[in-house]
């Protein structure tokens, strides 16, 4: 007789073979690897990656959100879907005041000969300077198409991932080899817990009063760890989002917005998220951390246009 290898929600394979069949011990599920993702057999039901909603947003919009990081390692991945013309600067930041950036923020312009600036602790104390993953580089994905982006803090290290590695996409001769960053800079001053400040959360498509995003988003995951090439070509996943949680990557992110799709992502009236909608609260797989804007004009709207 045959018996199942164990493992736990924490402890699957790092590099499983397709038809790789396990047993969580913590949850109780049996756990099958096709290759690309973990499917999820829960007694008798199959549980799979599904992603139908993204959020919409009309350059005047953010939700904030409670989750504030500790940390001197740090990344982010979101899908983004912008227009060439449209207003690129965005977030998934932490908030700005006075004295410039707190926590590690991400924005980048929307005019020829710029590339993308990340920065914390104050604009130009901690940062890697405008123009990272060099000229045009934000331009290159205002194209109306979906288009992942990664970048990933550890201590001075910056790097920045497009679409799985150092893809080019509008260039005459694109590229793309996965895993390898578009863009590398060594800040001025080390990403530390004195970079942060609670005063001034995280927000979902803007800098907290400035910056705001026009175009879709999807799939936002934050991580308190730097992640590898190999991580981000794995989300990246040839185009299509990938689960990143316990049920498939199981890369241990912090947070984790699914952008509708998530179990107790609402409406403006408190129902299930739909096409069309105003979004009403994005609450994160992970930590408990919820996303809201509570001034109607200014809510996005869920759209099933998505990464696929």
């Amino acid at each position: 007789m045959s018996t199942l290898s164990n493992c736990t929600s924490s402890t699957r394979p790092a590099s499983p073979a397709t038809g790789d069949t396990l047993f969580e011990t913590d949850t109780k599920k049996i756990i099958v690897w096709n290759g690309s993702n973990w499917y999820v057999y829960n007694y008798d039901d199959t549980t799979a990656f599904s992603n139908t909603l993204s959020l919409s947003f009309d350059g005047g919009d953010d939700l904030e959100t409670t989750y504030n990081a500790s940390t001197s390692t740090f990344s982010m991945s979101v899908w983004i879907k912008a227009s060439s013309g449209t207003n690129m600067s965005f977030g998934a930041t932490s908030g700005n005041n006075s004295v410039g950036f707190k926590g590690a923020s991400m924005i980048s312009a929307a005019t020829a000969g710029s590339g993308f600036l990340i920065a914390w602790k104050g604009y130009t104390t901690g940062h890697a300077p405008a123009g990272l993953g060099g000229t045009n580089a934000a331009l290159d994905i205002l194209d109306d198409e979906w288009h992942h982006l990664a970048y990933t803090i550890n201590g001075t290290s910056i790097k920045l991932y497009k679409d799985g590695g150092d893809a080019a996409i509008n260039s005459s001769n694109p590229s793309n080899t996965q895993g390898s960053p578009f863009g590398s800079l060594t800040a001025s001053t080390a990403l530390s817990a004195a970079g942060f400040d609670s005063i001034y959360p995280y927000t979902i498509g803007s800098l907290l009063n400035g910056y705001f995003f026009t175009g879709k988003m999807d799939e936002l995951a934050i991580f308190e760890s730097e992640l590898s090439g190999s991580d981000v070509s794995d989300i990246y996943n040839s185009g299509v989002p990938t689960d990143v949680g316990a049920q498939g990557l199981n890369l241990s992110p912090i947070a984790y917005f699914r952008m509708g799709d998530g179990a107790s992502d609402t409406d403006s009236s408190g129902s299930a998220a739909s096409n069309g909608q105003s979004v009403g609260t994005v609450t994160s797989l992970v930590g408990g951390y919820t996303a809201t804007q509570s001034t109607t004009s200014k809510k996005p709207t869920y759209s099933n246009d998505v990464p696929s």
